[in-house]
């Protein structure tokens, strides 16, 4: 691919629209630095500390001996699928038997 030759004024526009571009961006950068703080949260604190130096750890306790949501809705679902093939087979069977 050849480089294509560029008149003296076409340089200057590019050069211009460089520069435009180049400022259009630094004022946006500028309009982002300081974001709006909502009314109510100026008392926030940030907190330089880490979850290590304030906390503790906390006892395990064991499961429960009762069946835990999951364990109760795949008992259900394989009770469904067992009634659904019996029923199945009952009424696919042979008319000779």
């Amino acid at each position: 691919m050849k480089p294509t030759p560029m008149t003296m004024q076409e340089l200057a526009n590019a050069d211009h629209l460089n520069e435009k571009v180049m400022e259009d961006a630094a004022h946006e950068s500028k309009a982002l630095e300081a974001p709006e703080t909502p009314p109510g949260t100026a008392h926030i604190t940030a907190w330089d500390e880490t979850a290590d130096a304030a906390g503790r750890r906390v006892t395990t306790q064991a499961a429960e001996e009762d069946e835990t949501i999951a364990e109760q809705l795949v008992d259900a679902g394989s009770d469904e699928a067992g009634e659904e093939q019996r029923l199945s087979a009952a009424l696919n069977k042979p008319a000779d038997e």
